[in-house]
């Protein structure tokens, strides 16, 4: 199926190509091609075992945001914001850009580009941007710190294992950018931090990483980047009391806060969070700097963090060779 301002394509917006394939049977595995252009639309995609590749260069671009009121005069909410979201399972997507480009500010407050509430699925070459909140890997956490649901896209099925695999993608945002409870590796990406609108501190990652699970965010062999001028970047502070992220053998940049973590204003996180760094140049030194309830530590201690054990129960991340 193909995807395109062509007169020769099957549907001219992704969504509706979605929405076709919405009809047939989840079981079959489906391709979707996306000739090159900026795809101005938000799309929702519940089905599994598909295919999303974008041919050239493919921007899906939305502005919704958490500020905005819907047309019952309520705000959207932070979950009800995504340029893209993802429900089903075994799902595949490269070469796309997919934008939330409703800026950043009091006024506008979280902006989601993507919504990945799915499992087994691999991200390839894909660029991720936003500000505050881009890209959101479910699950969800139980329930809200404040208020009584997170709101938001429906969510239609509930998966036992929320596991995602992100390989030579960029993400760019400013606060809590990466965040959520799934087990995700990041293989050889870009993570980049941009300016805050009111220069505050910015923050890479905020898992909610279930209690419970072994595995949270992993990033490897990353790197670190941020626009001229952007200091004081913490790579994480726990959205939930279990958040687990390590980074292993990434480049950083002089952004960086030398502390490296936060605590989100809750000193008990600090006895219930797992947050490590494995082969950065000058452990010694980094691990003066860093707070105390991290851990900085050489190359030896990280070979189970490879996608070999950390998705030991499942291929879905081995890309299949057509002889």
């Amino acid at each position: 199926m193909l995807v395109g301002k062509e007169p020769f394509c099957d549907f001219h917006s992704i969504q509706d190509a979605v929405d076709a394939l919405e009809q047939q049977s989840p079981e079959q595995a489906e391709t979707l091609y996306v000739l090159p252009g900026v795809y101005e639309e938000t799309v929702r995609i519940y089905r599994s075992n598909l295919t999303i590749i974008g041919i050239g260069q493919v921007e899906i671009r939305g502005n919704l945001y958490a500020r905005q009121h819907d047309e019952s005069g309520r705000e959207l909410g932070t979950f009800g914001t995504p340029t893209l979201f993802l429900g089903g399972r075994c799902l595949i997507l490269e070469n796309l850009v997919i934008v939330n480009a409703a800026g950043q500010g009091v006024e506008i407050g979280q902006a989601i580009a993507v919504y990945a509430h799915c499992d087994e699925t691999v991200f390839r070459h894909c660029t991720f941007k936003g500000y505050q909140d881009t890209l959101f890997t479910g699950p969800l956490p139980p329930a809200p710190k404040a208020g009584n649901s997170f709101g938001g896209i429906p969510l239609r099925e509930h998966h036992s294992h929320y596991r995602q695999l992100y390989q030579h993608c960029c993400i760019e945002g400013t606060v809590d950018f990466i965040f959520g409870g799934a087990t995700a590796l990041f293989e050889h990406c870009e993570i980049r931090s941009l300016r805050h609108a009111r220069n505050e501190p910015g923050y890479i990652t905020a898992a909610s990483t279930p209690e419970g699970n072994k595995h949270g965010y992993i990033f490897q062999e990353c790197f670190l980047t941020a626009e001229v001028g952007v200091n004081q970047v913490y790579l994480g502070r726990p959205w939930r009391e279990y958040a687990k992220t390590d980074f292993v053998d990434c480049k950083m940049g002089s952004h960086i806060h030398p502390r490296g973590w936060d605590s989100w204003g809750n000193s008990s996180n600090e006895r219930s969070v797992r947050y490590r760094e494995f082969g950065t140049l000058s452990e010694d030194a980094l691990r003066y700097h860093r707070v105390p309830w991290a851990i900085c530590s050489g190359f030896e201690k990280w070979m189970y963090l490879r996608k070999e054990q950390v998705f030991a129960d499942t291929d879905f991340w081995k890309e299949e060779i057509e002889l």
